[in-house]
């Protein structure tokens, strides 16, 4: 009797070490499907040529003070519905290697990241020129 209950300890312990096992690999795996997709989200946002609105869009006035620093800038433009994705700003100021030069600007909801990075990088004058 004490041999059988041992091999059932034994097996027990086999089956719950391969339960284990198999819990641990499906955690592993949805961790990993987890991060790839907020990967492809993060690299979508950042880099695909997208904005809030169709054209003509809205015009919306902002004032970058020189004490903005480049993510509360983001956040400023994300309030107003200029973009949608403060990381994707900032990743793609990076990226560019744009800077921001503090004024007052007249963005439109029709522009993408990029465009309006571009013009807070030219300065309010070109800004105001170009702008819509």
């Amino acid at each position: 009797m004490r041999q059988r209950s041992e091999q059932l300890n034994r097996i027990s312990a086999g089956i719950l070490a391969i339960a284990l096992r198999i819990l641990l690999y499906a955690l592993l795996l949805f961790v990993l499907v987890r991060g790839v997709q907020a990967a492809y989200h993060f690299g979508h946002d950042a880099f695909y040529e997208q904005s809030m609105e169709e054209p003509p869009g809205r015009d919306i006035r902002v004032t970058v003070s020189a004490d903005l620093d480049m993510f509360r800038t983001a956040e400023l433009l994300r309030r107003k519905g200029l973009i949608d994705n403060v990381w994707a700003f900032r990743a793609q100021a990076l990226f560019f290697g744009l800077d921001l030069r503090p004024g007052t600007y007249v963005l439109n909801t029709s522009e993408n990241i990029k465009q309006i990075l571009e013009r807070l990088n030219a300065g309010p004058e070109t800004a105001s020129e170009g702008g819509r």
